[in-house]
């Protein structure tokens, strides 16, 4: 069985393929954000995180997902007409699809992430506020369930896949390409309102986050597991709160006027990321050597 992060061998990913894919995905990602940038123009909008109180919510929401609907096709194409690889080699190097493993991580991040909430509502209950109104959550919830599984893909494609296996092959270094793919992953964020709200630091969380989920890929073989603990992060956190400091204003249980996020908040998810990891180390018998093979 050859090594996930070995599997550009089975396509053509000479520079010059790699370079038209990355045309292609850029073309695509800024074709499928003119809708968001003339609906922001038009109503003169300057603010990500005060559009849905124009806009409303769920316009936003599909404007905001509609980029990576965009790339995820840009992949598809690329990984067929460019690269003559197979869909399943960006996945997984098992033969077919772990959805026991997308389970697994979905529903234990999505418990972590439940637990870490009621621990901060337990020690600070004044930090969060009821929020619940039935018609805009369960429209919130529908949207997430159908858009969110593509947003998530499209970033593990990206970044578990694209990057980390190309990076592997370039560098010849498995801890090389798990540490930058996760540094661009983090980079990506940028520009989202949370950085402007909590600084510098706050990257320094989604940087961690990506160098968690490229070396979880790598040593399970596969983007199973990053996707579902990814999608349960991105689905739990926001249907369970929202501040106004968020890039999208999703209506959701509980609220917060100030944000939800600080050193003890980082520290708890850190926590529950060690914790997580650990279960999946012994549950599926991952080996850190296998990361240390020379590449010839």
């Amino acid at each position: 069985m050859i090594n996930f992060l070995d599997l550009w061998t089975k396509g053509n990913y000479c520079s010059k393929n790699v370079a038209q894919s990355l045309a292609l995905i850029i073309t695509f990602f800024v074709l499928g954000n003119l809708p968001l940038i003339l609906v922001f123009y038009y109503n003169d909008i300057e603010k990500i995180n005060k559009a849905s109180e124009i806009i409303g919510f769920q316009l936003l929401f599909f404007l905001m997902m509609l980029p990576f609907c965009f790339v995820l096709i840009a992949l598809a194409i690329a990984i067929r007409k460019i690269h003559n690889a197979s869909f399943l080699d960006w996945i997984t190097q098992r033969s077919r699809i772990s959805f026991r493993r997308i389970g697994f991580s979905f529903l234990t991040w999505g418990l972590v992430c439940l637990i870490l909430f009621a621990v901060q509502t337990l020690f600070y209950p004044s930090s969060v506020h009821w929020n619940f109104t039935a018609g805009p959550f369960i429209n919130a919830l529908l949207l997430c369930i159908c858009f969110l599984p593509f947003q998530v893909l499209t970033e593990e494609l990206l970044f578990r896949s694209f990057a980390l296996q190309g990076l592997n092959t370039r560098l010849k270094s498995a801890p090389l390409a798990i540490l930058i793919s996760g540094i661009m992953f983090g980079v990506m964020h940028f520009g989202n309102p949370e950085i402007e709200q909590y600084g510098p630091f706050f990257l320094l969380v989604y940087i961690s986050f990506g160098v968690f989920l490229s070396l979880v890929t790598a040593l399970d073989g596969g983007i199973e597991i990053a996707f579902g603990f990814h999608l349960a992060n991105n689905m739990i956190s926001g249907l369970l709160i929202t501040s106004k400091e968020q890039a999208l204003q999703i209506p959701a249980l509980f609220s917060s006027k100030s944000g939800s996020f600080d050193v003890k908040s980082a520290l708890g998810f850190l926590i529950g990321m060690g914790g997580f990891f650990m279960l999946s180390y012994f549950r599926y018998g991952w080996k850190f050597k296998s990361l240390n093979q020379k590449k010839s």
